[in-house]
């Protein structure tokens, strides 16, 4: 799973570049695409891949990546064309290299040597694979899923930049809770995570409560209640990812590790 660690990581470090606006200008989108496109390439040359491997990577990597910064900004933009359209090129971007990196990248995996100073560290147990996929998946639970989130919400008709307003903190409390429903799951502890899901609607409550009092009936509600289990699925669906691509061993060095802290 070295391929689709590296692949998320590198492209939750670029949408994290991106994370306080939903509109960037083109000069941005195509900087962000040649930044992560060379972090792409210094990873594929980390990791010391074949030429089978360049060959079957290097593509899945760039198209990917590249298609999913160009296609999700343009679909934020509220000036450009045929956000639907942008919106489905975005989603299929960040879904069908995933899914395939996540088949085949077994096949290329290496293992790249780590520094020395890092000998001592839970990296080095981890082990160098098992680190860069935990990585990436936790970083996009920061920036990449927001982002999905905000296309999902459009898609449906209930967009974020008119309802947020409504109820603030979104973009921080998003990140949060997904990192803490994956922390859960990778503790052992799943089950602890509907604390998350009642303790997030008793808060919210009396805010839906204010706005239909306020204005009428609204679609805050649909906003929250839409963004909220769309979040929710992301941080199961990184969990996931976490299950299926990390070795049992490494399951016991986190579980012993969450247990010492």
């Amino acid at each position: 799973m070295t391929a689709l660690g590296t692949w998320l990581l590198t492209v939750a470090l670029c949408d994290l570049l991106r994370a306080t606006r939903d509109t960037i200008t083109a000069r941005h989108r195509w900087l962000l695409v040649a930044l992560g496109s060379c972090l792409l390439v210094l990873a594929g040359a980390w990791l010391d891949l074949s030429g089978r491997g360049w060959a079957t990577l290097a593509p899945v990597w760039l198209v990917g990546f590249g298609g999913w910064v160009a296609c999700s900004s343009l679909a934020l933009d509220r000036a450009a064309r045929h956000p639907a359209r942008w919106r489905g090129l975005a989603f299929l971007a960040l879904l069908l290299p995933g899914l395939g990196l996540a088949l085949v990248g077994d096949a290329v995996d290496t293992g790249p040597a780590l520094p020395t100073w890092l000998d001592d560290s839970l990296v080095a147990r981890l082990g160098a694979p098992a680190a860069i996929l935990l990585a990436g998946a936790l970083l996009v639970q920061v920036s990449t899923a927001n982002l999905a989130v905000r296309l999902l919400l459009d898609a449906v008709g209930v967009p974020a930049v008119t309802n947020e307003k409504k109820l603030k903190g979104g973009r921080v409390l998003g990140p949060m809770e997904r990192l803490f429903i994956v922390g859960l799951g990778l503790a052992g502890s799943l089950g602890a995570a509907a604390v998350v899901v009642a303790a997030k609607g008793l808060l919210r409550y009396p805010e839906l409560q204010r706005s239909e009092r306020e204005e009428g009936p609204t679609d805050v509600s649909e906003y929250f209640l839409i963004g909220s289990f769309a979040s929710w699925l992301l941080a199961l669906i990184g969990l996931g990812l976490l299950w299926l691509g990390l070795p049992l061993q490494t399951w016991a060095v986190l579980s012993g590790y969450s247990a010492l802290h």
